[in-house]
């Protein structure tokens, strides 16, 4: 019975029609995996857009008013415009003499040298994709969210 099948099966062994299916069949998985990621990674870029955007918002503010001693007014600007919590908003200030970082941010530098004064917005915050990649997201957080941060700074004197 075995030999009766071998000359059955052997035009089989030449024909090429549904090749192409089946390698299709083998590539359509990483051809997914490759358009799921591009998406989550084009999505994850557009939020630190948007957290840099709400940093550099925050910061017209100073660009445009005196200097002032205190600038913790803006973690609440900030935090609005990039949508996300107060807490995930941190704000800078600090005084630099020749390049040289002080301590005081509303100290003077020695007759002679340079004054700089620097305000900067960090917002730390995370971007949670939309697929499950399991242990391809090596730089996930716990909660499977991937960390974004976005600064901004400006020297206002």
């Amino acid at each position: 019975m075995g030999t009766r099948l071998v000359p059955l099966l052997r035009p089989l062994g030449g024909d090429e029609r549904g090749a192409s299916v089946i390698e299709l069949g083998l590539f359509a998985p990483v051809l997914a995996l490759m358009v799921m990621g591009i998406s989550d990674i084009a999505m994850s870029y557009a939020t630190k857009l948007r957290l840099e955007q709400a940093a550099y918002t925050a910061l017209e503010k100073v660009a445009v008013g005196s200097v002032q001693t205190d600038y913790d007014f803006l973690r609440t600007d900030a935090a609005r415009a990039g949508d996300v919590a107060e807490a995930d908003v941190t704000v800078d200030s600090w005084l630099e003499c020749d390049g040289v970082r002080q301590a005081d941010f509303a100290g003077v530098c020695p007759e002679g040298e340079m004054i700089s004064r620097y305000v900067r917005v960090t917002i730390d915050s995370g971007y949670t994709p939309t697929f499950d990649y399991g242990p391809l997201a090596a730089a996930a957080r716990d909660d499977g969210s991937i960390p974004v941060t976005a600064s901004a700074a400006v020297r206002i004197q």
